[in-house]
């Protein structure tokens, strides 16, 4: 395994944990499917980091499909951008949209730059 791949792997745990902190959060507050569906969405992102420490690259490239959709899913959500639209309303508002962002958008966007760059050199 490519010691320059665990970048990808923690860029994944990351944003699950984001993910894991934010579904806890909503419990109660949200449609009970959205909960299940961001667990979900956390086991497969720690069933994909482990893919890519053990060396498999597809997982890679999984990772870089998932971080498009969730960024394309999380600006299409007329809910999350309600959410980011009330930020500083409260600390549970702000701490959840912190949370969003981080999992939705700066995890995936720095895993994507790094799977772009990898990508271009033909080193993946």
């Amino acid at each position: 395994m490519r010691s320059d791949y665990t970048i990808f792997s923690y860029l994944l745990i990351s944003s699950a944990v984001s993910l894991i902190i934010g579904g806890i959060l909503l419990i109660h507050h949200v449609p009970d499917i959205l909960t299940i569906s961001t667990f979900i969405v956390v086991i497969i992102l720690f069933i994909l980091s482990f893919l890519i420490l053990k060396g498999f690259k597809s997982a890679i490239h999984i990772g870089g499909i998932l971080g498009i959709l969730a960024i394309i899913s999380s600006s299409a959500s007329s809910a999350h951008l309600t959410a980011l639209s009330q930020f500083g309303s409260s600390i549970y508002i702000s701490v959840l949209d912190i949370l969003m962002i981080l999992g939705f958008y700066l995890f995936p966007i720095i895993y994507l730059y790094f799977w772009v760059t990898k990508l271009i050199k033909k080193s993946i």
